[in-house]
């Protein structure tokens, strides 16, 4: 752990008086190699006090299902058995909008707060939660990604600036990639007497189902049998990744019909069940040269934290206003071009356009929580063509984005919309509806092995 991944978030003082360092982890889901935790356990040893992680999700959240909270749920069941047998103490629990503030609760009995900072506008407020309730010092903790956001130059223009100037620290960063001090750990007084001890240790799947019938979400959206929220799950497919991935991923990574053309991970490190530097390290550890994982390297250390680099800077990237200016001038002079292929927001929920390719990704993301990059890609470009405004497709892209995806309200996954919406190099020529946005068409998409029959089996109910 590096003390140039926490930053101080408020100028409120530590509590003398404190009963425990609290740490708050939002998307920090995960026990080894969490630099959250191992900057508490270093604090507390110095105050001679135990430590307590509290987690939440929250009932009144906007992208609140079934899906995406049995998966948090899942993640908070992981990382509670195994704090236990760290022996930290840890209280989970679904904040409905009638009940007592456990957070409160909590803050107002800690010495000193840390929790896991990222920039989404969902990851602001999260923090700005714990900002508004605390009466001690807040750290936050850079615990996403491999290069902390702040030790990079500023005004980075490029995805390729971006990539040598993130270069230049992996090396050292991935160095300190180590367990916590266990001497320290056991050094450490458990927390006694707390006014709550709930978490999810111990419930079965069937409960975890059971308890989300009893919240108020929504229940359309079911949960994802494709990736269960485990850290067996997650052994599994870094395994996958080592044998069967990576030394081919340059030349398979953009076939959706081939099994083992990506890792699927992207939802696990949304919600921080592994780091980036654990996958790397799986990676490294393997005998394949350099020269044949450069690109899966790329794509894990490269394009994901770019935009995580971006969403730092801009606190808007969900909104279509922050888009270049180029691009929403171009859509704006072409907003009144015939649509041909208008669709109602439920057929293009449903999947039921006019584009069987489109439809065979949303029923894939509808029916199992993600889809493969190539297609979101396809898929994002092709809304402008349903919607009567780009306004609008952009609104029904990010609701889809975080409604049913198991890694939406990310960086990243906003990321690859602003892309769709030309957020990035212009098309070459002027096109109806998409103005001098770059369109995109299925032809490719179409030629690659097992891609025809991979469609065919998602709309064969389709006329």
């Amino acid at each position: 752990m590096t003390i140039d991944r926490i930053i101080r978030g408020n100028e409120q003082s530590i509590l003398v008086d404190g009963a425990y360092v609290l740490v708050v982890l939002n998307r920090a889901l995960r026990s080894e190699d969490n630099p959250v935790i191992d900057a508490a356990i270093a604090h507390a040893s110095q105050l001679n006090l135990g430590i307590l992680v509290y987690s939440e999700v929250d009932e009144t959240v906007d992208y609140a299902c079934e899906r995406i909270f049995y998966f948090i749920l899942g993640a908070y069941r992981e990382l509670a058995i195994a704090l236990k047998k760290k022996k930290i103490k840890c209280v989970q629990v679904i904040k409905k909008a009638e009940d007592e503030d456990i957070l409160q609760l909590l803050t107002s009995k800690a010495a000193v707060i840390y929790t896991d900072e990222d920039y989404t506008h969902w990851d602001r407020a999260k923090i700005q939660r714990i900002l508004d309730v605390a009466c001690q010092t807040v750290f936050l903790v850079d615990a996403s990604r491999l290069v902390p956001i702040r030790q990079l130059p500023t005004n980075l223009k490029t995805t390729p600036e971006f990539r040598k100037a993130h270069n230049k620290l992996r090396d050292t960063y991935f160095a300190q990639y180590k367990a916590v001090n266990e001497e320290q750990l056991i050094a450490l007084d458990p927390v006694k007497d707390l006014p709550i001890e709930h978490n999810f240790a111990h419930y079965s799947d069937h409960d975890l189902e059971n308890l989300l019938k009893q919240c108020n979400i929504n229940h359309d959206i079911k949960i994802s049998a494709l990736h269960p929220p485990t850290q067996a799950e997650i052994n599994k497919r870094l395994a996958i990744v080592k044998t069967k991935i990576v030394a081919k991923y340059k030349w398979i990574r953009n076939n959706p019909a081939l099994e083992y053309s990506t890792s699927q991970l992207s939802p696990y490190l949304h919600f921080g069940m592994i780091s980036p530097q654990q996958v790397l390290a799986e990676i490294e550890s393997s005998d394949i040269p350099k020269s044949y994982t450069w690109k899966f390297r790329d794509e894990l250390l490269t394009w994901r934290e770019w935009f995580h680099y971006q969403a730092f800077y801009n606190p808007n990237l969900h909104c279509y206003d922050s888009l270049p200016d180029d691009a929403k001038e171009t859509l704006l002079d072409h907003a009144d071009d015939p649509r041909p292929d208008l669709c109602s927001f439920e057929d293009i929920i449903q999947g039921r356009t006019s584009d069987r390719t489109w439809n065979a990704a949303q029923r894939e993301w509808l029916n199992t929580g993600w889809l493969h990059n190539n297609l979101r890609m396809y898929w994002a470009k092709q809304i402008l063509r349903f919607t009567k405004t780009p306004q609008q497709a952009w609104d029904i892209a990010c609701y889809l984005n975080d409604h049913i995806s198991l890694d939406g309200c990310d960086p990243a996954t906003y990321g690859s919309i602003r892309w769709a919406f030309g957020d990035g190099k212009p098309g070459y020529s002027e096109k109806p509806i998409y103005g001098k946005v770059s369109p995109k068409s299925d032809r490719a998409i179409l030629n690659r092995e097992g891609m025809k029959q991979w469609i065919e089996t998602r709309t064969s109910d389709l006329c």
